[in-house]
């Protein structure tokens, strides 16, 4: 059986472009326009050359699956999507997206396809009017929060109580699937991760997510992180009241315990001073070693993370480092990286006052 994804390529409020993938190679575009509650329409261009007889079939039970999912999902009431299987006649883009001029594709012998395959929906007659474009700017904006997290959610299957997304990198590339449930206001879900996450990544797509929900008829959500078959992290999160600066939508109902870290000098070899961190939450091995070079006042040093946290957390650990050098020797700068799997995640300088 053929291997059938949609790889977004351009998606806003009202319509959306994917690359459609069959054995990982690409076969064609689809390509839709709707309206909710009123009217979808769009076209699906499979090329001739790239897929066989029998694949097609199965992209066509695939198509029209994912189409009258997004027609139930929206509360469609017309649906119009034509599908062809031919080669392209000829492209209109700008020249950097072309690899040969219009004239060279133009002057290309084509032939005609008739080989096409007609779908039909139950239509409804009734008309609707325009939906209010008042809310044009808070679906930029959306959009663009979306970009700056760098993840896209998509809706692969919608029920009355049950929701299952993909989640979509800046490269197209799936790094996700989640699967919500819905219990009255409640929402209790899973995510399973292609690749072990950062909780800023975990944070990142959970606000996605409940930004998705209508926050009228949803008070709390808890969701599980999940990467090869173990729960790596459970999100609690709530509705608060939106600021004004629109900063931030959610908040997670935990913020760091000072009381939950313990920093322990575990070596000393003169001029280098070697720290362990520890998280009562973590059990008994250290989340972290800090390695200091106090040779000199300008102190330079970095810790090497086994459960990096997020940026608070990181923060307070830098503080109480800070607070236990202090018992060793006097200094003017402390440059403090930080290290997981050998990546970069967060680097922070301080600097003592000087008194006169």
């Amino acid at each position: 059986m053929a291997s059938i994804l949609l790889r977004p390529d351009l998606k806003t409020a009202g319509g959306e472009v994917c690359d459609i993938m069959c054995n990982e190679e690409f076969v064609g575009t689809l390509t839709l326009v709707y309206r909710e509650s009123d009217r979808l329409t769009g076209s699906v261009q499979l090329e001739e050359q790239s897929i066989s007889a029998e694949d097609k079939q199965q992209v066509y039970g695939f198509l029209q699956t994912y189409i009258q999912n997004l027609v139930d999902a929206l509360g469609i009431r017309e649906c119009e999507v034509l599908v062809t299987y031919s080669d392209y006649d000829f492209i209109i883009a700008t020249d950097h997206a072309m690899q040969q001029p219009l004239s060279e594709w133009e002057s290309k012998d084509y032939s005609e396809h008739d080989d096409e395959m007609d779908y039909e929906w139950v239509r409804d007659e009734n008309r609707f009017d325009d939906i209010d474009p008042d809310n044009h700017d808070e679906v930029d904006m959306v959009e663009e929060r979306k970009w700056q997290l760098g993840y896209e959610l998509v809706i692969v299957s919608e029920k009355r109580n049950r929701v299952e997304y993909h989640i979509y990198d800046r490269e197209s590339e799936m790094v996700a699937e989640a699967i919500l449930h819905v219990y009255g206001t409640d929402v209790i879900g899973d995510i399973e991760w292609k690749f072990d996450p950062f909780d800023e990544e975990m944070d990142h797509v959970s606000e996605l997510i409940v930004a998705d929900f209508d926050e009228d008829e949803t008070d709390t959500f808890i969701i599980n992180m999940n990467y090869n078959g173990e729960t790596i992290d459970t999100i609690e999160l709530t509705h608060i009241d939106l600021l004004e600066e629109e900063d931030s939508i959610w908040s997670d109902l935990q913020t760091p315990n000072r009381d939950d870290y313990t920093v322990v000098l575990a070596r000393d070899d003169g001029d280098t001073l070697t720290y362990e961190i520890y998280q009562q939450s973590h059990g008994g091995l250290p989340i972290g070693t800090a390695t200091v070079d106090i040779s000199e006042r300008q102190l330079t040093g970095f810790i090497d993370f086994r459960h990096p946290g997020d940026s608070d957390d990181r923060e307070l650990i830098a503080t109480l480092l800070l607070e236990e050098l202090d018992k060793e020797k006097e200094y003017e700068t402390f440059n403090l990286s930080m290290l997981y799997r050998n990546k970069l995640i967060d680097e922070i300088l301080f600097e003592t006052e000087h008194i006169h």
